[in-house]
């Protein structure tokens, strides 16, 4: 079975106008997209919002050369389970029925995240992790806060997003390589192998950094 060629969070490669914009305007402009997704307010105000912002992707994703329905790759087992647990917020067993108001609430809820997601999405695939570690070096510097090493911590905690989404690709591709099918027992078995390779990523990471003498 051949591995998928674009793994959910990853860097593509371009010459755009937004490959080339500083990594800390990107990070600033798009998460403060992310942010926005979850401005409260009335539905009403909550979906012209969220229309905005899913514009302001979908144009940028153009820009950038990137397929804007690509952006959502990978969330699809996130929103199914926040749905579901809406659903069953929403209903009721006294008398049996169904709360709309509930179920709009999840719908607006799923879309948020999913706004987000493609905002968080579409950073990873103009931006290179290292880029991101200069923009947040720089910025410790300028605030002289260079013995707390927040730059060095953000860093590599945004890393760990797109590391997470490719140890899920191996783990789906080497299901799927064995006949798996997409069920709870899918979830069931690869959720826990997902949690303990990225246990076990941090730890490697924790004794490659100790050893370079950046953790203390």
């Amino acid at each position: 079975m051949k591995k998928s060629k674009t793994v959910p969070w990853s860097y593509k490669k371009g010459s755009s106008v937004l490959h080339k914009l500083p990594a800390g305007i990107k990070l600033l402009f798009l998460l403060g997209l992310s942010l926005a997704a979850f401005f409260p307010g009335t539905e009403t105000l909550s979906l012209i919002i969220l229309g905005c912002i899913a514009l302001i992707v979908f144009s940028l994703s153009l820009i950038a050369r990137i397929r804007p329905h690509s952006l959502l790759r990978g969330s699809g087992p996130l929103l199914l389970v926040i749905l579901a647990v809406f659903l069953l917020r929403a209903l009721e067993f006294s008398p049996i029925g169904l709360n709309f108001d509930g179920l709009l609430e999840s719908l607006i809820f799923c879309v948020r995240i999913g706004t987000a997601f493609a905002a968080g999405s579409l950073l990873f695939a103009v931006t290179t992790s290292t880029e991101i570690r200069k923009s947040l070096s720089a910025l410790e510097a300028f605030f002289h806060l260079e013995k707390f090493k927040l730059s060095l911590s953000l860093s590599m905690m945004l890393g760990f997003i797109p590391a997470l989404f490719q140890i899920w690709e191996d783990l789906d591709l080497a299901w799927k390589s064995r006949d798996g099918k997409k069920t709870l027992s899918c979830m069931a078995t690869l959720v826990p192998l997902l949690i303990e390779k990225m246990m076990e990523k941090a730890v490697e990471t924790a004794e490659a950094m100790e050893s370079r003498g950046a953790l203390l």
